[in-house]
């Protein structure tokens, strides 16, 4: 089966959705926005993921997987049109609302597709598919901040915008002359519906559950609060662009990276190392002052946080027990994973302005380690139930 035309979609679907919330500090700087609302409008975003997501499978359901597909491009395309013609306090609230449910809606759907194609090696599967999407937010992360910083936000805005707008064509185009992914993406149509408190009986998928909401709390928004941290360090904007890209890169190495050692020596094992290590890391990155310094930790940090996520949501599709579930179960996945950011953001944001941009890393280091909890558990129920 064909899955290039997916996956480059997916490539600029994640580059729009880093490059729309890494614009919050930008916008902050600017004096558009306070500090307490950059993690507000990441939490927007993050409420208007979790409804949608909790919604996704329903949809699929109804409409098809292909269909919901073109919608979450569709609402990028919107909110990138929304900044570059007015960014007010009040537009910036409704364009991340509906970034949110472009992301919301598109990656349950994507995730789905590449389960259902890949029944061996799923951690490697979803690690190249992660890692492929990654080098969008590599890129993304690194052009947004030099076009801005060349242009202004609303131009950039405007050239995202018609960008989204293309891909959109595109990919209703491609999508009629792909059989295969056509009927991939329209196969849960006519399904038996699934009710999500069938999913929530089978143990394994709840503790896999459990394990991304811990993990995409402690590591999932720190790349827009690691920019407040840099700034009192020195660091001109410019070059904290450049970093935030080599994050990337560390995302992107450690979705094939640690897929791969998962497939091969466990994911119980290797997320527990991989969780140790992020909490290491963060403390580094807070005490660490020379730019080198900081660059390396930066690129092994995003190894670590990030490339965790495939390899748990291979556990998901492991824990569900027939493929016609997983729409549901990535939808309801997501769906706790997002509730877990948008909280994350919340917080992260209240302890910015109350007792510094630190102590989100430290709290972030506690919950990184917290989450070797729920990994454990299911790592002891799969042995007692095999």
């Amino acid at each position: 089966m064909n899955k290039k035309l997916l996956y480059t979609i997916s490539f600029f679907i994640k580059g729009l959705e880093v490059g729309i919330l890494l614009l919050l500090p930008v916008f902050q700087t600017q004096g558009i926005i306070t500090v307490f609302q950059v993690g507000l409008l990441g939490a927007t975003m993050s409420s208007f993921q979790i409804i949608s997501n909790l919604q996704t499978g329903h949809l699929a359901e109804k409409f098809g997987g292909k269909n919901i597909l073109a919608l979450g491009i569709g609402m990028y395309a919107t909110a990138w049109l929304s900044l570059g013609i007015l960014p007010n306090v009040e537009i910036l609230f409704f364009a991340y609302a509906l970034a949110g449910i472009g992301s919301g809606v598109f990656i349950p759907i994507a995730n789905s597709f590449v389960v259902k194609i890949s029944d061996k090696n799923r951690s490697t599967e979803m690690g190249n598919f992660s890692a492929y999407t990654d080098l969008g937010r590599v890129l993304f992360s690194s052009v947004t901040i030099i076009l801005v910083g060349l242009f202004s936000t609303a131009r950039t805005s405007l050239f995202y915008a018609v960008s989204a707008l293309i891909l959109l064509l595109i990919f209703i185009s491609r999508i009629k002359r792909n059989r295969d992914m056509h009927e991939a993406l329209s196969s849960e149509e006519n399904l038996e519906k699934i009710k999500i408190l069938s999913l929530l009986k089978e143990k394994r998928y709840v503790l896999s559950v459990i394990t991304g909401i811990f993990d995409g709390f402690s590591s999932a928004s720190l790349y827009i609060f690691i920019p407040l941290l840099l700034v009192p360090k020195g660091i001109f904007l410019s070059t904290i662009g450049l970093l935030s890209s080599l994050f990337f890169l560390g995302y992107f190495s450690g979705r094939l990276l640690l897929g791969r050692l998962a497939d091969r020596y466990g994911a119980e094992k290797i997320l527990v190392f991989a969780q140790v290590c992020m909490a290491f890391l963060i403390g580094g990155i807070i005490f660490a002052h020379n730019i080198f310094i900081i660059a390396i930790i930066l690129f092994l940090l995003g190894i670590f946080t990030r490339g965790t996520s495939p390899i748990i949501r291979a556990m998901v599709a492991e824990a569900v027990d027939e493929k016609r579930k997983l729409n549901r179960a990535y939808g309801f996945y997501s769906f706790a994973v997002n509730s877990s950011s948008m909280a994350s953001r919340l917080i992260f944001g209240i302890l910015v302005g109350s007792l510094g941009i630190t102590s989100v890393f430290y709290l972030s280091s506690l919950v990184a380690l917290l989450t070797i909890i729920p990994i454990t558990v299911y790592s002891n129920h799969r042995k007692h139930s095999s």
